[in-house]
């Protein structure tokens, strides 16, 4: 199932992906076996084929948009963490990568920080609302943000530019009308929206330059 993807995702990050695959495949199960417990994908999507060839394989699409591998870990932020569509599979692919991840719900925070633990990753889990209760004044400061499907995303986008690095980079995953307002929301200098393969508007919202 997840090997099935390797020859769908961009060409460069083929070997990442097949080389992290039982590891996708893991993760997937213990989604699926979470998805029993809390509402975690819907009905459609707790469907494996599904799962793998529409959630796992539109967070894989950010793998060539993330900062390249350098002389130290980046840090990722995401955003609405919920079933764990970015972060979990990006974290699992670049294995280089230190994850944030900010989840409101404390059951869904619990599941992500289980499965954060199962699969050996490098990152913590904030069960908080952000901007509201999220720690602010922390010192960390972030390479990559990812949010996915949230409302107001520019917005949260804006709320988080303190949090980022210089030269910081955000990634959106929504659709080709909501890109324009995500990027006026979120005082972006750059934007570019990358299509997922066939999909008529939904993709990834790349921003850059933030003022």
């Amino acid at each position: 199932m997840v090997r099935n993807l390797v020859a769908q995702v961009p060409a460069e990050e083929r070997a990442r992906v097949e080389a992290a695959s039982g590891r996708l495949a893991a993760f997937l199960a213990i989604l699926l076996e979470k998805n029993t417990e809390m509402n975690l994908v819907s009905a459609r999507s707790a469907d494996p084929g599904v799962l793998a060839e529409e959630h796992l394989f539109d967070a894989l699409l950010g793998l060539p948009l993330l900062p390249r591998p350098g002389g130290r870990a980046a840090r990722l932020l995401d955003l609405g963490s919920g079933g764990g569509f970015p972060a979990i599979p990006l974290l699992v692919v670049r294995s280089d990568l230190e994850g944030t991840l900010v989840e409101s719900s404390r059951k869904k925070s619990a599941y992500l920080a289980e499965a954060i633990e199962r699969l050996a990753l490098t990152a913590q889990v904030l069960n908080a609302r952000f901007p509201g209760s999220f720690p602010m004044a922390d010192t960390l400061r972030y390479d990559v943000l990812t949010t996915r499907a949230v409302g107001s995303a520019g917005k949260l986008v804006r709320a988080a530019r303190p949090l980022l690095s210089p030269g910081g980079r955000a990634l959106l995953w929504t659709s080709e009308p909501l890109a324009a307002e995500a990027k006026q929301a979120s005082r972006a200098g750059r934007a570019s929206f990358h299509r997922a393969p066939g999909a008529e508007r939904r993709g990834i919202l790349l921003l850059e330059c933030f003022t």
